[in-house]
């Protein structure tokens, strides 16, 4: 399911999930040794694989195209700077999605946009037909499940990109976010409802 839902929130380019092989992931264990010992060749690769991934998750945070491809380029060069502190060269992708995640909290708090906090999310949530979001996807409504994300506070939207989009797993979420499980699976659940109301109308 999650390859169905949020297929197009940007809408100049179109996120292609691919199934990782254990061909391509020891590719990018070798890639990720030769950036840490400073091939830009390799760097170049990583950047191309991840870039697309990379600007729909800082642009879903922000909010805001400029600041989304500020967020890119800082992470990359944190990524080109730092690469010798990651310690398994498997773990990449989580590695430099934190980066991102944080880099991006981090605009988004400098030009003072508000993230409210999830207790002030929930008292705001309406009950709703659990249905109603997997009717969305299944209609694969892009623009209108864009517009729905594009709504939720910042907490709850990087939860989202990152689980739907970019098929992290909770565990893996926890830790680009620094958070428990329970957090997670908790503002996933918030997301959802909060989704299915801004959907309602459209889909009924």
């Amino acid at each position: 399911m999650r390859e169905e839902i949020l297929t197009e929130v940007i809408p100049v380019e179109k996120i292609q999930i691919k199934e990782v092989s254990v061909e391509n992931i020891q590719t990018e264990e070798m890639l990720v040794v030769r950036l840490k010992e400073g091939s830009k060749e390799a760097f170049d690769e990583l950047y191309e694989k991840y870039r697309n991934m990379a600007i729909h998750t800082a642009y879903l945070i922000t909010g805001n195209m400029a600041d989304s491809e500020d967020v890119v380029q800082e992470t990359f060069v944190k990524v080109w700077t730092h690469a010798y502190t990651l310690h398994h060269d498997s773990g990449f992708r989580s590695w430099m999605m934190q980066i991102l995640v944080r880099t991006a909290y981090r605009v988004a708090k400098r030009h003072k946009r508000e993230i409210p906090d999830d207790d002030t999310v929930m008292r705001m949530e309406n009950r709703m037909n659990p249905s109603l979001l997997d009717k969305a996807i299944q209609m694969e409504e892009a623009e209108m499940i864009s517009a729905a994300v594009k709504a939720l506070p910042a907490k709850l939207r990087t939860v989202v990109v990152l689980y739907y989009y970019n098929c992290f797993s909770v565990k893996e979420i926890a830790g680009i976010l620094g958070l428990m499980e329970g957090t997670v699976k908790s503002r996933l659940h918030t997301a959802r409802r909060r989704l299915q109301a801004n959907l309602k109308e459209k889909i009924e």
